[in-house]
């Protein structure tokens, strides 16, 4: 009678294991979604050729007005191919402190020299994401 009720404990160890590790694998995925969930809800999506970034001012975590030129939108109507695009893109100087901010940065050096950017927008044209882009 006594293998029974262990046979029952072990079983129940492992089920609370298994819900408790399905539990924290959950949470390691919602880390990076919720930046995912704001991309796909992003209305517009326009990839373009950066022609200017400007930092607004001098701070390790400022803000770049990105100047550009459109190659194509992926999603939405408000740009066209070869429409002038300019955003503000928070950007900071490599190893701020601010790497965990909302919204993320963009490393201000790398966006300088990056030729190309995608930007993800709002309905309202605020800037949700915005990546560096590779086009070769």
């Amino acid at each position: 009678m006594t293998a029974r009720p262990r046979a029952m404990t072990g079983l129940l160890c492992s089920l609370a294991l298994s819900v408790g590790m399905a539990d924290a694998a959950r949470a390691d995925i919602g880390l990076g979604q919720g930046d995912s969930l704001a991309r796909a809800a992003a209305t517009d999506v326009v990839v373009f050729n950066v022609v200017r970034v400007r930092p607004l001012d001098g701070g390790e975590v400022a803000s770049c007005r990105v100047f550009g030129r459109a190659i194509r939108a992926e999603r939405g109507k408000r740009f066209r191919p070869r429409q002038s695009v300019r955003l503000i893109v928070p950007c900071a100087t490599q190893g701020a402190d601010a790497s965990d901010a909302t919204p993320k940065w963009v490393d201000r050096e790398a966006l300088v020299r990056s030729a190309h950017g995608r930007a993800f927008l709002g309905s309202d044209g605020g800037l949700i994401a915005y990546e560096l882009y590779d086009l070769n």
